[in-house]
């Protein structure tokens, strides 16, 4: 099933789309995305994972809540990220829940090329268009 994301140029941040065949998908779609911008991902090394459970009133608030927490481990465990895993997203009276992981490593600045700093997940121009086989996230980074 496809699945990738792009760029699309904004002001002065960057708006991000990403599809895959599941919402699940598209949220890991989509923090591999927002850390594409903050570095090569491919120079991180999965030797290291970190347990990830947010929650949020609707799908917005949740992928807000999983970037947003994602941007904060790089100084929190001084560590970058380059896959990602959603191990559930289900919903619950009180809203929508996910539990995920980030596979990394510890910040090396010699093996490590960052591109730019990512300062937080914003709700403009956010869109989740969930389709019978296909799901698309909008978003925007500000940088």
């Amino acid at each position: 099933m496809e699945r990738g994301f792009r760029f699309h140029e904004h002001t002065a941040d960057i708006t991000i789309e990403c599809w895959a065949p599941t919402i699940k998908d598209a949220f890991e779609e989509a923090a591999k995305a927002t850390f594409e911008v903050i570095l090569d991902t491919t120079t991180v090394a999965s030797l290291e994972s970190v347990e990830v459970s947010v929650q949020g009133i609707d799908l917005e608030e949740l992928l807000v809540e999983w970037i947003g927490t994602l941007i904060s481990l790089i100084d929190i465990n001084n560590q970058f990220f380059s896959r990602f895993e959603i191990i559930d997203i289900s919903q619950k009276l009180t809203g929508f829940s996910l539990k995920g992981r980030a596979f990394g490593e510890s910040i090396d600045f010699n093996r490590h090329i960052a591109r730019t700093e990512v300062k937080a997940m914003t709700y403009a121009d956010m869109k989740i268009l969930e389709g019978t086989d296909r799901t698309t996230l909008w978003f925007t980074l500000d940088l």
